[in-house]
Order: structure tokens, then C-alpha cells, then sequence
């Protein structure tokens, strides 16, 4: 009777969904009472310390001309967000920056939108992220562009990420079917740059691909 139970345990386990991968964005605490609101506000997980397969990155950058530093641009953390993403990893945590004495992050808004218009994206693609079936890229991959593939509800998402700085070779042709994500330009090829008589990827640069199967 025992075995008949422990089979039908083991046959309920492998009909069981897959749990989701889980796809965090988070800051390193401590953190003061203005920065934890508005972190819970935007969808922030902050932890003590950042998990094992997360990747961690500082979001200061140094303000010219002094020794202080500010929150780093949407443009830099999304570049870091999403080649978490490419990788594999299970998420991306940011160490902050120290405010002026008195002050938390949070008090200046023009900076922290960065992380509220981030987390909304995020937001947008766990579903994705946790989800979605992996699949092979269905275009040759740009050399030195990291690239990752995924099915979902039945449509086909692409991640494009050029780490480096120099520009990267990409067919136009290759993206002419696809939709690019959070862009004001939803054709993917108005994306790309001019680049030694081709067309290319800005350095830097994070591309969201949708299309139909």
C-alpha cells in the first residue's frame, strides 16, 4: 500500500506546473523610511544582501567635480537589469548611493523616477522572465550582443543587450518583423545607428523584441 502511495505522490509531483523562476529587482538595505516607501511603492524588494544567483551593482555615479555621487540614469540601471536578464540570473540588486546629510535618495524625484519608471518594466516582463519557455534565438545573433529567447502565451520575445560600448553590426532585416518594447519607435530597425555602411546597435544599448509565432 505504501509503494502505491509513494507512486501516486511521484506521478501528481510530475504532473504538477513548474514553479516559476523568480526575477527580483531590489535594493541592498539599510535603507531610511522615504527610500523603503517609495521601494514598496514601485515594486522594490530590499534585502540585507542580495541572493546567490542575482547580480548585485552600486546605482551611484560620480557627480563631476566633486566627491559625492548621484543615482545613476534609467539608461545605465536598465542596461544592468537586462543583461541579468540575458544571463539567466535571478534578478539585479543595487546598492545606493549616499544622499546629503538629512536627505534620503527618494527626496529628489527627478533622480528616483529612474527606479520607479525601471520597476515598472520589470514589472511588465516577469511574467516573461518567470514564465516563459526559453527558446533558441530565431535570428543569427549580433557577435558580442548577449541574446535571449523566450515563448510566451503564444508570441516570441527577444532580449538584445550590447554591454560594450562600440557599437554592434546588426541586420536590419533580422528585426523587420518584430515590435520593440517600451520604445517610443515600436519598428525595432529605427532603433539602430549608422555604422561603418551598415546598420548597428548602440553601444550600451538594451533591445526588447516581441513578435508572433
Amino acid at each position: 500500500m505504501r509503494h502505491c502511495v509513494l507512486a501516486a505522490a511521484l506521478l501528481i509531483s510530475a504532473c504538477a506546473p513548474e514553479k516559476a523562476r523568480e526575477f527580483e529587482l531590489g535594493l541592498i538595505g539599510p535603507a531610511g523610511p522615504g527610500v523603503s516607501a517609495a521601494a514598496r511603492a514601485a515594486g522594490l524588494t530590499i534585502r540585507d544582501a542580495a541572493p546567490d544567483r542575482a547580480d548585485l551593482h552600486h546605482a551611484g555615479v560620480p557627480i563631476p567635480g566633486s566627491s559625492e555621487e548621484r543615482l545613476a540614469d534609467w539608461a545605465r540601471l536598465r542596461l544592468q537589469v537586462s543583461l541579468a536578464a540575458a544571463h539567466g540570473r535571478t534578478g539585479a540588486y543595487f546598492t545606493l548611493p549616499k544622499a546629503a546629510p538629512g536627505r534620503e535618495l527618494a527626496d529628489y524625484p527627478e533622480e528616483w523616477q529612474a527606479f520607479a519608471r525601471l520597476a515598472r518594466e520589470v514589472d511588465a516582463l516577469r511574467p516573461i522572465l518567470e514564465l516563459g519557455l526559453e527558446t533558441p534565438v530565431p535570428f543569427l545573433a549580433p557577435e558580442g550582443v548577449a541574446v535571449r529567447a523566450w515563448r510566451f502565451r503564444g508570441r516570441l520575445y527577444v532580449l538584445l543587450v550590447n554591454e560594450s560600448a562600440r557599437p554592434a553590426p546588426v541586420a536590419p532585416d533580422d528585426l523587420k518583423p518584430w515590435r520593440a518594447l517600451f520604445e517610443v519607435r515600436a519598428d525595432a530597425r529605427d532603433l539602430l545607428v549608422a555604422c561603418g555602411g551598415g546598420r548597428c546597435l548602440p553601444g550600451e544599448r538594451a533591445l526588447w523584441l516581441e513578435g508572433r509565432l
